[in-house]
């Protein structure tokens, strides 16, 4: 199978929606609940939310001749970039996508001169090491009082100073 990976177009909205829709349950159900997922899925997964995020240029997608198969989202915080969503479905997981997005982030802060940082919740072992494996490395939140475990990508090609 052939995965292409492309800045999202506002038609790409619904498949969008549709790989959080399956993976944000499969990710949190067990952990958080029913409540926080659906929660979640309003305020994060919802057509106004997506397309949003489309039109600014922040969401590529995976794609097959299945359609939308994965999606990463990625826009500024400060003098960084922040990956907020990185979501694969789940019968496509471990198939290189979650890569290959990752990889379409880092281009993008490479291109833009910036640091790239994401975030995850300290349960989710499966997604520290995904993370360590693509050379994040543990860094400070960027504000207090979080739980979630932030992580920084530097561009290893990038020359010391001096």
């Amino acid at each position: 199978m052939t995965i292409t990976v492309r800045r999202a177009l506002p038609d790409d909205v619904h498949g969008v929606r549709y790989v959080g829709t399956v993976a944000w349950p499969a990710t949190y159900g067990s952990d958080r609940g029913a409540e926080y997922v659906m929660s979640g899925l309003d305020e994060f997964w919802s057509t106004e939310a997506i397309g949003s995020a489309i039109q600014a240029g922040n969401i590529d997608v995976a794609e097959s001749t299945d359609g939308i198969v994965g999606m990463v989202h990625v826009e500024e915080l400060g003098e960084d970039l922040v990956m907020w969503k990185l979501y694969v479905l789940p019968d496509q997981q471990r198939k290189g996508i979650g890569r290959l997005l990752v990889r379409a982030a880092k281009n993008r802060a490479r291109v833009e001169g910036k640091g790239l940082m994401t975030e995850y919740e300290p349960t989710n072992e499966r997604v520290r090491g995904f993370y360590l494996r693509e050379g994040f490395t543990a860094t400070t939140a960027p504000w207090p009082e979080t739980e979630a475990v932030w992580l920084r990508w530097t561009d290893a090609t990038e020359q010391p100073a001096g």
